[in-house]
């Protein structure tokens, strides 16, 4: 802090300095010549209310849209979503988000356009659907209404070329069918690729990915 007084008592010291043994100016201004560079380093409190707001109302407008369009993806309803996908993405409020600590969590599918996911939510043979990101792990599961379940396991890593480090590579390694009574059977690695991470808070993820799909999540237990 007195460090931070001292910066502030020399350049009020030169700006009046400078104002003393300058001739007479032809224009007035209106602050001091260190005011803009002191704006600079401290945006005003408005501005960024007013960008904590838009934030708050877009991601509103995205829940609700996911919400009633849970498991469907029609041309007309992705249309929307990424209308909306465009305006967040610029107020994304963390860097970086490979290699961010909040993206290493479980979290809940709210929406996206992969059809191999919504066949199971239209068909109602599932409710919800997770996607666990832990170290370099990942798992899809999507557990069966009746009981058992689908998942898919994988590896990951930061894509450490990737334009603003937004991006995570993947590989599946296993995949597991339980069918509760009928058993239960493991498949062989079933695909690799990457997903871009948009926007990530502490409660929304948006992805987009190497398929040219969405993924949208919530936190588990938000």
């Amino acid at each position: 802090m007195q460090s931070i007084i001292q910066l502030f008592t020399v350049l009020h010291a030169v700006s009046t300095a400078t104002a003393f043994s300058a001739p007479t100016p032809t224009t007035t201004s209106s602050s001091a010549p260190w005011q803009s560079f002191l704006d600079s380093l401290f945006p005003s409190n408005a501005a960024t209310n007013a960008l904590t707001t838009r934030r708050l109302e877009l991601k509103q407008q995205l829940t609700t849209e996911c919400r009633q369009n849970a498991g469907r993806s029609t041309p007309e309803i992705r249309q929307r979503i990424e209308s909306i996908m465009e305006q967040l993405a610029p107020l994304n409020p963390t860097s970086e988000t490979a290699t961010s600590a909040l993206l290493k969590r479980r979290w809940i599918v709210e929406w996206t356009s992969e059809k191999e996911i919504n066949f199971f939510l239209e068909k109602g043979i599932s409710e919800e659907i997770t996607q666990t990101i832990g170290g370099d792990v990942l798992e899809n599961y999507i557990p069966f209404v009746k009981g058992g379940g689908f998942g898919v396991t994988g590896q990951i890593s930061v894509d450490e070329e990737s334009e603003g480090l937004l991006r995570t590579n993947f590989k599946f390694l296993n995949a597991n069918l339980d069918v509760g009574r009928w058993g239960d059977y493991n498949f062989p690695p079933v695909g690799k690729g990457w997903f871009d991470t948009i926007y990530l808070d502490e409660g929304l993820r948006i992805d987009t990915n190497s398929r040219e799909d969405i993924l949208i999540c919530r936190v588990d237990g938000s």
